[in-house]
């Protein structure tokens, strides 16, 4: 079996997709991307030999449609419509089988829905199937023209094994002495709310018995926030953050704009509680309210300082808890289970 991939924006949790595909389905797999984003430089160095990687910027359009017509997939995974040449290279080399996936949410917008009507007409004679992540982005697959047998759920998949060994490797730790520190990670954009969560914090800190520390990981646009008790971290790669989960206890994400958000799903199963926004899309799937984590209406700065003080007022054994139903909710979307789906949709009549 021959899989094409056009992706955006390759991350290393979609490669453990690919390499599971590869692995478990002897399929050879070819992944046509963009180049590294800097402010996110993951390395891909431990993929199957039977995937193999190419950056787009090195081809021509010309040259993308030979390469694919070469390769002559049995099936093609689209990420989203953004980007041109890709629409071109399914059109030209009338390619069979292809799947597109989007995070995009329903939100009943004029815009979306004239959108909509263009990707009806122009777009959908050439795609077979959605692959999206949850019910918003389900809603808007329907009303781009898929039937409810050609869309399934489960599009994003962290890498399970990577971070449930995490949570294996640090629990018996954290049973013995819980760390009081919150954790971060994302880009330091204004989106994901982390400035009115770094102000929401500078006051909570200001009392003397509030004794939780954060952490931050990543970097972007906005500048590192000064606070003695806020430690920046900067970007990790995935496979080298045991010493950082080990010594944090519960994972914050107050985006106020967030489709999807595949990192709620690698601290979740690294045994943190999580604490997200309804902004967020994967709260849907890996929050439960109250006992896994809390879900906020929005980042303000009021919400934010509300449910820091409800998590540092908690006694540890109950925060350890959240933690481990937290891990156990992770579970509900493995790679296995995105291969399934994945080839499923692309074999649908």
């Amino acid at each position: 079996m021959k899989v094409l991939v056009l992706y955006e924006e390759l991350a290393t949790y979609f490669l453990t997709a690919l390499n599971h595909l590869a692995e478990e389905y002897k399929a050879d797999v070819l992944v046509f991307t963009k180049r590294i984003n800097p402010v996110a430089p993951f390395e891909f160095k431990n993929y199957h030999t039977a995937v193999r990687i190419e950056e787009r910027e090195n081809l021509s359009v010309e040259e993308l449609i030979n390469r694919i017509r070469a390769f002559d997939p049995d099936i093609t995974y689209l990420s989203g419509w953004i980007y041109k040449p890709y629409l071109k290279a399914i059109k030209a080399s009338r390619l069979k089988n292809v799947v597109i996936g989007f995070d995009n949410q329903y939100n009943g917008s004029l815009r979306q829905w004239l959108g909509a009507a263009y990707f009806r007409i122009r777009l959908k004679p050439y795609i077979k199937a959605a692959f999206v992540p949850g019910k918003k982005q389900r809603r808007f697959a329907g009303l781009l023209g898929f039937t409810r047998n050609a869309i399934a759920e489960g599009v994003y998949c962290c890498d399970l094994n990577t971070f449930n060994a995490y949570y294996e490797g640090v629990k018996e730790e954290k049973r013995v002495k819980l760390p009081h520190r919150f954790l971060f990670v994302g880009r330091y954009a204004p989106e994901k709310g982390i400035k009115e969560l770094w102000q929401a914090f500078e006051e909570l800190a200001q009392d003397p018995s509030f004794n939780w520390e954060l952490w931050c990981l990543g970097k972007g646009e906005l500048q590192a926030y000064g606070h003695p008790k806020i430690k920046h971290l900067g970007f990790r790669q995935p496979d080298n953050l045991k010493d950082v989960i080990k010594q944090t206890s519960v994972f914050i994400l107050p985006s106020h704009f967030e489709p999807w958000g595949v990192v709620v799903q690698e601290y979740a199963a690294a045994g943190l509680p999580v604490v997200t926004t309804q902004a967020v899309g994967a709260s849907e799937l890996f929050v439960n309210p109250g006992k896994t984590g809390f879900i906020l209406k929005t980042a303000s700065v009021e919400e934010l300082k509300q449910v820091l003080k409800t998590i540092a007022n908690l006694p540890d054994d109950d925060v350890r808890k959240m933690g481990e139903a937290s891990q156990k909710l992770a579970q509900c979307i493995t790679p296995q289970i995105w291969c399934q789906r994945f080839i499923q949709l692309a074999n649908e009549r």
